[in-house]
């Protein structure tokens, strides 16, 4: 049984960002992150907050643009065009949830792909199934760096994935098709059942359901791909129950040090490719 270390992988996908940072610097070239962040939201503040911080940790820049609420969504356009064209900016990140009244998909399909380092534009899926795409999520390089560190084995397996959304979900599916993977996609809200739970050799969960998955769910040896942050009496848990599951299941990432630090290092590795080739 192995718990993954979210936090040490992250460290290396850092320190070779770190050494390429060096080399961008020696030829004029600092990798600078605009991330718009629209609304109040208190949780969405906090985690734009942390991934500007281990930017500048790297040795990178940028800025958070706060944007008031009250904006039109031609305003926000305008916004992202302007830095779509500033040669200064090489990554434009939208932090998500948007407010209700804002066009998610309009916003996001603004960004130049060169500039998308989270890959949220909404073509990112059509590339990705072309394999045309220039990066992938964040999510989807966390979880394939997982894959390769701990060596899985992709081609032929059962995988479930949880809670697919165009933001994490139906992307990886993607990739892990293309990999050899039998891949079972259940939306949200579409019945899951205890056969297919049970039949699965690796299972990836973003479905928001603190602890849902039980011991007597999966069978031995299963890897366990948590991707949830739910928030209860001020604690991250995840969809896994981990206390019952650890003598069960081969591989299984906490929450919360699994899969969160990954995500951030992700990013950055996105951006300094887009220094690279911009």
């Amino acid at each position: 049984m192995t718990v993954i270390d979210g936090k040490k992988i992250a460290a290396e996908i850092i320190k070779n960002c770190e050494n390429k940072i060096i080399n961008l610097k020696n030829n004029g070239v600092c990798p600078y992150i605009e991330i718009i962040l629209i609304g109040d939201d208190e949780d969405s503040e906090r985690y734009v907050n942390l991934k500007l911080r281990k930017i500048k940790d790297v040795g990178a820049d940028g800025n958070i643009r706060k944007i008031n609420e009250g904006k039109s969504n031609d305003e926000i356009l305008k916004i992202i065009n302007e830095l779509n064209v500033n040669e200064k900016v090489h990554g434009i990140l939208v932090q998500l949830p948007l407010p209700k009244k804002f066009n998610q998909e309009k916003i996001l399909s603004e960004i130049i792909l060169k500039k998308d380092v989270d890959a949220l534009n909404p073509s990112t899926i059509e590339r990705i199934e072309l394999q045309t795409n220039s990066y992938y999520p964040a999510g989807v390089n966390a979880v394939l760096e997982i894959f390769k560190q701990y060596k899985v084995t992709i081609d032929g397996k059962k995988i479930i994935i949880v809670g697919v959304t165009d933001l994490f979900g139906r992307p990886l599916s993607s990739v892990l098709k293309q990999m050899g993977g039998i891949i079972n996609e259940i939306e949200m809200g579409k019945h899951l059942t205890f056969e297919e739970l049970n039949t699965a050799d690796i299972i990836i969960t973003d479905f928001g359901r603190p602890k849902w998955i039980k011991r007597k769910m999966v069978k031995n040896q299963v890897i366990i791909i948590d991707a949830a942050n739910n928030y209860v009496n001020g604690k991250v848990i995840g969809d896994a129950d981990m206390d019952e599951l650890l003598d069960k299941v081969d591989i299984i990432t906490p929450v919360p040090g699994g899969l969160g630090p990954i995500l951030i290092a992700s990013l950055i590795k996105n951006l300094v490719k887009s220094a690279e080739i911009l």
